[in-house]
């Protein structure tokens, strides 16, 4: 008799199981704009992978997106861009984390500073124009999670440095929404040397001193008093020469930090995928809505049980 109750009970389950729909519960998930810096100082290998060996900071950062990425709920979504110079540049519009995995694993592992048009880095305009690209791709929802090291090469003019009222706040009398995001500081703040390479990609050495600007000789100076060797016509930025570090690369984060404050930004230091993860998890960028889910496996799973208990011949482990 338990038998026949047994398999009656799993001929209901089973029942359940096929015609079960989807049911709605609470779930949050998240929508981020990925903008990865590909200038050269991103090549500097101030990390460390699982097996203690040097890596680069764009290696690392590739590392821990897709950590993190493998972490993040389904439904949720990724995109991706790079940048060089001042122009970011869309890989793609954010897509499922869970269905498109494949194809944002296979995005992302191909990152390679190779792909770069432009020697230069300039961090605060390229961050302007990703808020600008941000707004013209209709992605002002997502969460922009902006990869850097900060390094400004050649040093930035900051008398010319763009405003972010129009991105941020007010574009031709309109208030705007603003875009939320955080700025992920790449590197280490020691100094480091920033690797050369040949056209083939293979390293020859190290930039050295003489291989950089070490100041901005673009446009007028802030502070022409504080310029040695200041000539207004034939010398505003001086008529001595000038040796500093920029040869050498860590990560600026004074000056990130700054960057946040003027755009309403957080800011994250990258040193580990799990900080990373709990920084990109923040209240602030989780979307709560309602998801469908199968629990059809529910029941199915309870109907298998309950044949498994009729059908399984307790007999041999009695003998």
């Amino acid at each position: 008799m338990k038998s026949l109750y047994s398999l009656l009970a799993a001929a209901l389950l089973f029942v359940m199981a096929i015609f079960l729909p989807l049911l709605p519960f609470p779930s949050t998930q998240y929508d981020y704009f990925l903008m990865v810096d590909i200038s050269r100082s991103m090549n500097v290998q101030d990390y460390q992978d699982d097996s203690g060996q040097a890596i680069s900071r764009l290696d690392k950062v590739k590392a821990d997106m897709l950590t993190v990425i493998r972490q993040l709920p389904c439904g949720s979504r990724v995109g991706l861009g790079v940048f060089a110079e001042r122009m970011p540049t869309m890989i793609h519009s954010p897509i499922e984390v869970c269905s498109d995995y494949p194809e944002l694993q296979q995005s992302i592992s191909h990152l390679d500073w190779r792909m770069g048009w432009v020697a230069d880095s300039k961090i605060i305009q390229a961050l302007y124009n990703t808020l600008k690209l941000v707004r013209q791709v209709k992605l002002a929802d997502s969460t922009l999670v902006f990869f850097t090291d900060g390094q400004e090469a050649p040093p930035m003019n900051m008398r010319y440095a763009p405003s972010f009222d129009d991105v941020q706040i007010e574009a031709e009398g309109v208030k705007l929404k603003p875009i939320k995001g955080i700025i992920i500081g790449t590197g280490q703040l020691s100094l480091s040397r920033i690797p050369k390479y040949d056209e083939e990609g293979n390293q020859i050495g190290f930039y050295t001193a003489e291989d950089v600007p070490h100041h901005s000789s673009f446009g007028q100076p802030e502070d022409p008093t504080k310029i040695q060797g200041y000539v207004p016509r034939n010398a505003p930025w001086g008529n001595v020469s000038k040796e500093g570090t920029e040869h050498l690369s860590s990560v600026k984060e004074k000056y990130l930090q700054e960057l946040g404050e003027k755009t309403g930004l957080k800011y994250h230091h990258l040193q580990s995928s799990a900080e990373l993860l709990a920084a990109l998890k923040d209240k602030d960028f989780a979307i709560s809505n309602i998801q469908l889910t199968d629990l059809r496996y529910i029941p199915a799973g309870l109907a298998l049980l309950l044949l498994l208990f009729v059908y399984f011949p307790i007999r041999l482990f009695r003998r």
